[in-house]
């Protein structure tokens, strides 16, 4: 009888695991830093770009169910070669004399977004707006899109199998991401991701996202993009870590 009833409270604990539902928010707390650290490489057959950059946002002001943001990036970094040699070699932190002449030209288009600073409003979901950005620069909204790895979340609570559909776009370009939850523990949420991408029918997007249970956020995603372009492979990874300072 005792190993019937152990029996039974070892299948009700699995299940009970197994069926932990959770609601996936952001909570952040006015006066938050929150870092961001994105690298991302592109292999393009004859070239390969790496770039890195760093973004810090300042939480402002917590309302009902937003939450408004200053963000910058502290930090930019690209590395490009073509058929093997060096064309770009710049980071944010090099002086003039570091640098090549296509290092000094990507500086000149850098340097103007490292002194921005965008305004933000964010909901509880995750779903970002940009209010507006000082000075006003160009192009930095679209390097803010590239470098945005942020999920939507859905408004029902999920369980380990539970899948949602966010959509990204990006210049024209929608990118179509579908998580599905993988693992449910103590302090985090893992999910796998697929997706697609309007206007290039042979890109075929996997990736991972890691959640933070407590502050809602997403601690560490990872996107991998390959596709077949006019007979060429192209291969995109991004990685982006999050963390409070």
């Amino acid at each position: 009888m005792k190993k019937i009833l152990f029996a039974l409270l070892l299948v009700n604990t699995t299940m009970g695991i197994a069926q932990e539902k959770v609601l996936l928010r952001l909570n952040y707390e006015k006066g938050d830093t929150y870092e961001t650290i994105m690298k991302m490489g592109q292999d393009m057959g004859v070239a390969f770009m790496e770039m890195e950059m760093k973004m810090q946002l300042n939480v402002t002001d917590v309302k009902e169910n937003e939450y408004l943001g200053e963000t910058k990036f502290t930090y930019l970094s690209s590395i490009v070669t073509k058929d093997g040699e060096e064309q770009v070699n710049y980071n944010s932190n090099m002086k003039d004399e570091d640098l090549n002449e296509e290092g000094k030209k990507f500086k000149d288009q850098m340097s103007p977004m490292m002194k921005a600073v965008m305004f933000m409003s964010i909901n509880k979901l995750g779903e970002s707006k940009l209010m507006k950005v000082e000075p006003n620069t160009p192009g930095i909204s679209e390097l803010s899109n590239q470098s945005n790895s942020s999920v939507v979340y859905p408004k029902e609570e999920v369980s380990v199998g539970s899948t949602w559909t966010n959509i990204q776009s990006n210049q024209g370009i929608n990118m179509e991401l579908t998580y599905t939850v993988k693992e449910i523990v103590k302090d985090k949420v893992v999910a796998d991701m697929v997706g697609k991408m309007s206007l290039m029918p042979t890109a075929d997007i996997t990736g991972s996202i890691e959640i933070d249970r407590n502050s809602g956020i997403p601690v560490k995603t990872l996107i991998n993009i390959e596709m077949d372009m006019m007979g060429n492979k192209f291969k995109n990874t991004t990685e982006a870590i999050v963390k409070k300072i």
